[in-house]
């Protein structure tokens, strides 16, 4: 099997060792380069492969945001995942904007770390905590700005993971989160990313509109 190739961008360098050990403990994937900073990641990333980049915000120099756009852009392939300390609203809509694929706290578990590597690389989103408040109070900033009338996704054309498709089942059928996450075994965090991608996917506000889509595209009965 093709481990996930994983590139780690931040100006701490012991900070970087940890990821690097942590990762590199996981069977599925391995760290194929590293940068201490913005500029020697866009260098860098020219000739080493990566399907995932973690990116810090805040660094020396060219900064986490602005690093991001180039290397989306120079690599069209890799997923970007920014790690940061902070939860700042403008941070998250930046990031939203280039393309990034997720956006999570340093102070966040190993578990959740390596969980939002893998929902990356699938091509899913993973937003967790505070962020994802941030993110739904953007979606919601949008619709109002056009009167509530976005145009919802085509419902026939919406493809939920096999993963999302269990989630909204359960909650149709009244299962709570920590529920749900105990008989799936996976984290209530996690939940709530995948929560977060059913509502991106559907474009809507609500879990209870995103069932209703759910229903017209016969994925509830």
């Amino acid at each position: 099997m093709k481990k996930i190739a994983v590139f780690l961008v931040d100006d701490h360098e012991i900070f970087r060792h940890g990821l690097k050990q942590l990762i590199s403990n996981e069977p599925d994937m391995e760290v194929t380069g590293e940068a201490s900073s913005g500029e020697e990641a866009i260098t860098s990333l020219a000739h080493i492969p990566a399907d995932v980049i973690i990116m810090d915000i805040r660094m020396q120099g060219i900064s986490g945001l602005d690093t991001g756009k180039s290397v989306i852009k120079a690599n069209s392939n890799a997923k970007l995942l920014f790690f940061s300390l902070f939860d700042n609203p403008d941070y998250v809509s930046t990031a939203l904007d280039m393309g990034a694929s997720g956006y999570i706290l340093k102070d966040t578990s190993n578990k959740i770390f390596l969980n939002a590597i893998r929902s990356v690389h699938a091509g899913h989103f993973y937003f967790i905590g505070d962020v994802t408040d941030t993110v739904v109070r953007k979606y919601h900033e949008q619709r109002n700005a056009t009167g509530g009338d976005a145009p919802a996704a085509g419902v026939a054309e919406i493809a939920l993971s096999k993963r999302e498709q269990q989630i909204i089942r359960m909650i149709h059928q009244g299962v709570s989160n920590k529920d749900i996450a105990e008989t799936l075994g996976i984290s209530i965090r996690t939940i709530e990313a995948h929560r977060l991608n059913i509502l991106r996917k559907f474009q809507v506000n609500t879990i209870e509109e995103a069932m209703e889509n759910a229903r017209a595209a016969s994925l509830l009965v």
